[in-house]
């Protein structure tokens, strides 16, 4: 057997803009709202207490940059977190998944289906309520590459887990024969 390594024409390289990409669920951003709406209501009530408690802090320029500083980072999370929601988008191959996200920096992943290893499907207290789920995709030696898909519906996150499953399965039994 001898070694080649031939070039590839990039001309006839697949599109993966063709791929006809699925949209999270539209209630996934009431739960980044909720989740949001938790986490600044959190640090607000820690610096709160934080002006109660320190005397040198309860003066009208330090409550208002703290102030100015909150309401910033609430309006940057909401913005480019509604922005970043709007671009999440997945698909479904003969052979891999493709994962879209980021809004500024917009990110594709692929995972073939030889790489998976397992996959989880998960729902937090908020999730659960609107009946939604994470699938999340694990594979050997990702060093945090994994592919974690929010906003599923319930059914349709565990219906992919059977998917991969299956596929997972039938690599493996190709392999063995």
């Amino acid at each position: 057997m001898s070694f080649s390594n031939l070039p590839i024409d990039t001309e006839g390289l697949p599109e993966v803009q063709a791929v006809p990409f699925k949209p999270i669920h539209s209630d996934y951003l009431k739960v980044l709202r909720i989740s949001w709406f938790i986490l600044f209501l959190i640090v607000l009530g820690g610096l709160s207490t934080i002006f109660i408690l320190t005397k040198k802090l309860q003066n009208p320029v330090a409550i208002s940059i703290a102030a100015g500083i909150y309401v910033l980072l609430l309006l940057t999370t909401v913005i480019i977190g509604t922005g970043s929601f709007r671009r999440k988008q997945y698909a479904v191959r003969e052979k891999d998944i493709l994962y879209k996200t980021g809004w500024i920096f917009q990110n594709l992943h692929m995972v073939p289906f030889n790489r998976l290893q397992h996959c989880v499907v998960n729902m937090g207290p908020i999730e659960r309520r609107f009946g939604l789920a994470t699938l999340s995709l694990y594979t050997a030696a990702s060093e945090g590459k994994d592919i974690t898909i929010h906003g599923l519906l319930q059914t349709e996150a565990e219906q992919l887990k059977e998917l991969v499953i299956q596929q997972i399965q039938a690599l493996n039994t190709d392999e063995n024969i």
